[in-house]
C-alpha cells in the first residue's frame, strides 16, 4: 500500500534536516515596548487580581527577564498608573455635557466607570489615594467639572465635589470586584445575606432594637439600587450649592 508523507505525518517526522538548507532561526520575539508591557500587564490583571501583576510576572509572559522592562517601565508604581490609565480610557463619555441633565449624565458616567472598573477585577485599589493625571483620566474630570460649571456650582465646590465623585466611585467599584471574587470562588451571595439578616435578628434586642427591627430592610436592594442611592444623595447635597433660580 502506498503512503503519502504530508506534513504532519509520522513519516516526515521522522526525516532528518535537510544539510544543505539554511538552519532555521527561532521565530523574531515581538520587540519590546511600553503599550505591549502594559497591555500584558492588564491581561495578568484580569486573570490574577492586581496582586498577580509584578514585573516578573508580566516578563514571565512576555518571555523575557525583568530586567527587560525598566526600559520602558520605572517601577511597579508606573506599570500600575499605565494600567489604570489604559482600562480608564474604556470609559465612554456623553458627547457633550447637558446642563439641563447634569445628574442624569453624572449618574451614566458613574454607571459606566463602575462598569468598566469592575471588568478588571480589583483595578480600582490603584485609583484610591492617586491623583488621576493621565490623558484619559484628565478627560473624564475635564467633562465633569465643564458640566458642574454649567450647572451654575461655585468653583471650589466643583473641584471637591469631583474629589467626591472619584471616591465615590472607586470604593463601590472595589466592593464590587470583593463580591465578584467570592462568588467566583463559589460563595452564594444569596445565603449569605440570609445569614446576615438571621445574625441581625439574633441580636440582643436591649442593645440593638433598631439593628434587629430593621432587620429585613438592611439587606434589601442590590449592589446598583445601592450605588443608585449614593450618587443621589451625594448630587442633591451639590444642589444645595446652586444659586437661587438655577
Amino acid at each position: 500500500m502506498e503512503r503519502s508523507a504530508k506534513a504532519g505525518d509520522p513519516l516526515s517526522a521522522q526525516m532528518p534536516e535537510n544539510p544543505w538548507h539554511k538552519p532555521r532561526k527561532a521565530e523574531p520575539r515581538q520587540p519590546l515596548s511600553r503599550s505591549l508591557i502594559v497591555e500584558t500587564a492588564v491581561r495578568v490583571l484580569d486573570a490574577e487580581g492586581l496582586s498577580g501583576v509584578t514585573m516578573r510576572r508580566v516578563a514571565q509572559e512576555l518571555g523575557t527577564g525583568p530586567a527587560s522592562l525598566y526600559a520602558h517601565v520605572s517601577n511597579k508604581e508606573e506599570l500600575f498608573e499605565l494600567v489604570l490609565e489604559r482600562v480608564v480610557a474604556e470609559i465612554r463619555l456623553p458627547r457633550r455635557p447637558e446642563p439641563a441633565r447634569w445628574k442624569e449624565q453624572i449618574t451614566e458616567i458613574c454607571f459606566e466607570a463602575q462598569r468598566v472598573l469592575t471588568s478588571h477585577r480589583d483595578v480600582s485599589l490603584v485609583s484610591l489615594g492617586s491623583i488621576p493625571l493621565g490623558e484619559s483620566q484628565l478627560t473624564i474630570s475635564e467633562f465633569l467639572l465643564d458640566l458642574l460649571l454649567r450647572v451654575g456650582l461655585p468653583p471650589q465646590v466643583a473641584a471637591w465635589a469631583l474629589d467626591g465623585l472619584g471616591q465615590l466611585i472607586d470604593t463601590d467599584a472595589y466592593e464590587a470586584s470583593v463580591y465578584a471574587e467570592r462568588i467566583a470562588r463559589g460563595t452564594d451571595i444569596g445565603a449569605y445575606f440570609d445569614q446576615l439578616r438571621a445574625f441581625l435578628l439574633a441580636l440582643p434586642t436591649d442593645r440593638f432594637p433598631n439593628l434587629q427591627e430593621m432587620a429585613d430592610t438592611m439587606v434589601t436592594g442590590d449592589g446598583d439600587e445601592r450605588y443608585a442611592f449614593k450618587i443621589e444623595v451625594f448630587l442633591r447635597g451639590l444642589e444645595t450649592y446652586l444659586p437661587a433660580g438655577r
